[in-house]
C-alpha cells in the first residue's frame, strides 16, 4: 500500500514539472504580437550580361609589356615611356683629395647601357624580337598627371633619327636570355642589355644637375622603348635601369697612376612616372566577332574588354514589397545572395607556346560601373558594397570533371540598395550595372593573418570566358537566389 502511494506521488510531480516546462517553452510565442514576427522569403532574380568595351584605365604600372604578338583575341602591340629617377645629391668624382691635394681625376665616360629585366614572356620564345630605344625630346611625364594606356607617343617623342639612341635594333630571343644575371642562391634573372650610342653617352655624361627631379628632367626627359622587329613575342618586363660606365685615374707617388673603373645606375622606379602603352590594331573586328557568341561573355586584358552585369533593382524592390507587404513598416535585410559565374576553361596542354598567360584571371573584381574609375584612381580596396573580389576556384563535379567559377556575396550590397529605395522609391528606375574586371592583388602576411594591400587592373595578357546570362540551356546561367527578411521598424 505504501509503495503504491509513493508511485502515485512521483507520477504527480512528473506531470506537474512537464506542464511547467511546456509553459516555459511557449512563453515567448504566446507573448509575441503577430505584427512583430520576422518575415522571411526567398526569390530568384536574373542578371543580364553583355560585352562591354571600356575606355583605357588610368594607372601607374609597376611592370610592363613590351613587344608584339598575336593572342587568341587579337594582336597586341606594347611599348614603354619611362622617366629615370634623379639620384639627388649625387656627384661624379671629377676631383678627389689625394695626400691632402685636390686633383683632377680626368673622368672619362666609357659607355651607357640600358637593362631590361623580364620575368616572363608571351608567345614564341624562340622567335626574334627587335627592340629600339629613343630619347624623349618633346616633353617629359608629369608625376601628378594620369595617363591612359593609349597615350599618344608624339606628345613626348618626335621619333626623329636624332632621337634614336640605340645603335641598332637589339635582336633578342626570350627563351635564350644571353644577358642573364646569375645570383649566388642559384636563381637567374633574365635580362636584356642594350648599348646606347657613344654620342648619347657623352651627352648624358654632361648631365650634372642632380639637385631635384625637376631639374634633372629638364636635361633628360626620359626614354621610349619600342619593338620594331618580330611579331611573335611580348616580354613581361619587371625592372628598367640605365648604367653609366666611366673611369678615372688616381696618381700614386713614384708609381704609375691607378685606373679606377666605376659606374652609376639610374632607375625607372616608383619615384618617377612610366606609361605602358597598349595598342590593339584589330580590336574593333575582334569585338564584333565576340558579340556573335551570345552564350559566352569575355573579359580580356589589357584590351579593356569586360563583361557588364545588369540587375533591375526596381523589379527586386517591387517583388519584395509584394512578399513582405508595405515596406514603410519594415526594415529589410538580404540574408543571402550568392552569385556564381561559371568559367569556360579547358585546362588541357596547348600546342601554342606560353599559352599559360592567355588563361582566366586568378582574381576577378565585380565593381559598380559608375564607381570603377574612382576605385582604381584612388587606390581603394575591395568592399562588400562597391567592389567585391572573386577568386578563380576549381571544383569537381559528380562525373569527376573539373569546373571553374567565381563566387560573389551580394547580400550587403543589395541590402544597401534596398535601403536607398526605401528612402526614395523613385530614385533608381534604371538598372544597377557592374563590370567584371581582371585584377592583380597584393597581400601582406603575418604568422596569424593576411591582408590585401593593393588591387590594380591586370596588366598581363589574360582571357577569361564565362557562361553568359543568355546561355541557351534550360536554366539561366546567372540566376541570383536571394533570401531576405523584414521586421517592423522601431517606433
Amino acid at each position: 500500500m505504501k509503495l503504491s502511494t509513493i508511485y502515485i506521488v512521483l507520477f504527480s510531480f512528473l506531470v506537474f514539472f512537464s506542464s511547467c516546462k511546456n509553459d516555459v517553452l511557449n512563453a515567448g510565442a504566446s507573448t509575441l504580437d503577430t505584427e512583430d514576427e520576422i518575415r522571411v522569403k526567398s526569390d530568384t532574380f536574373a542578371f543580364a550580361s553583355s560585352l562591354q568595351e571600356c575606355t583605357p584605365i588610368y594607372l601607374t604600372p609597376d611592370s610592363f609589356l613590351l613587344g608584339e604578338c598575336d593572342t587568341h583575341f587579337g594582336t597586341i602591340k606594347a611599348d614603354i615611356l619611362a622617366q629615370l629617377a634623379c639620384p639627388e645629391g649625387f656627384q661624379y668624382p671629377d676631383t678627389m683629395i689625394v695626400n691632402g691635394d685636390t686633383i683632377d681625376t680626368q673622368l672619362t665616360v666609357d659607355s651607357v647601357c640600358l637593362f631590361l629585366f623580364y620575368q616572363n614572356w608571351y608567345g614564341d620564345g624562340y622567335a626574334p624580337l627587335g627592340i629600339s630605344v629613343y630619347e624623349m625630346d618633346k616633353s617629359t611625364l608629369d608625376y601628378g598627371s594620369r595617363y591612359p594606356s593609349d597615350t599618344a607617343i608624339h606628345s613626348f617623342c618626335s621619333l626623329e633619327d636624332s632621337t634614336r639612341i640605340s645603335q641598332h635594333s637589339r635582336i633578342v630571343f626570350a627563351s635564350q636570355p644571353a644577358d642573364s644575371v646569375y645570383y649566388s642562391d642559384g636563381t637567374v634573372s633574365p635580362s636584356i642589355r642594350i648599348k646606347l650610342t657613344d654620342a648619347f653617352a657623352k651627352r648624358f655624361f654632361q648631365v650634372r644637375d642632380f639637385s631635384s627631379q625637376e631639374a634633372f628632367c629638364q636635361l633628360f626627359k626620359g626614354l621610349y622603348l619600342v619593338s620594331d622587329f618580330g611579331g611573335s613575342t611580348v616580354l613581361y618586363v619587371k625592372n628598367i635601369s640605365m648604367s653609366v660606365y666611366y673611369h678615372f685615374s688616381l696618381p700614386r707617388q713614384n708609381q704609375q697612376d691607378t685606373i679606377v673603373q666605376d659606374k652609376k645606375t639610374f632607375y625607372a622606379n616608383s619615384e618617377v612616372r612610366q606609361i605602358n602603352r597598349y595598342i590593339y590594331p584589330d580590336r574593333e573586328d575582334i569585338i564584333e566577332e565576340l558579340k556573335t557568341k551570345p552564350d559566352t561573355n569575355y573579359i580580356i586584358s589589357p584590351a579593356n574588354i569586360y563583361t557588364r552585369l545588369s540587375l533591375r533593382m526596381d523589379s527586386i524592390y517591387q517583388r519584395i514589397r509584394e512578399q513582405l507587404g508595405n515596406l514603410d513598416d519594415y526594415r529589410v535585410y538580404v540574408n543571402r545572395a550568392n552569385l556564381t559565374i561559371d568559367v569556360l576553361y579547358d585546362n588541357a596542354p596547348s600546342s601554342r607556346p606560353r599559352d599559360e598567360w592567355d588563361t582566366p584571371a586568378a582574381y576577378m573584381l565585380l565593381v559598380q560601373e559608375d564607381k570603377m574609375e574612382s576605385f582604381f584612381s584612388s587606390n581603394e580596396l575591395p568592399t562588400d558594397t562597391t567592389a567585391i573580389l572573386g577568386t578563380l576556384t576549381a571544383n569537381t563535379d559528380t562525373l569527376g570533371n573539373i569546373t571553374y567559377y567565381y563566387s560573389y556575396n551580394l547580400s550587403s550590397l543589395l541590402t544597401q540598395q534596398l535601403r536607398l529605395l526605401q528612402q526614395d522609391p523613385l530614385l533608381p528606375s534604371e538598372e544597377l550595372n557592374f563590370l567584371l574586371v581582371p585584377v592583380a592583388v597584393k597581400t601582406t602576411s603575418s604568422a596569424t593573418s593576411s591582408a590585401i594591400t593593393a588591387v590594380k587592373p591586370l596588366q598581363t595578357i589574360s582571357a577569361t570566358q564565362i557562361r553568359s546570362a543568355h546561355y541557351a540551356d534550360n536554366h539561366n546561367a546567372m540566376d541570383l537566389e536571394v533570401v531576405y527578411s523584414g521586421f517592423n521598424k522601431m517606433k
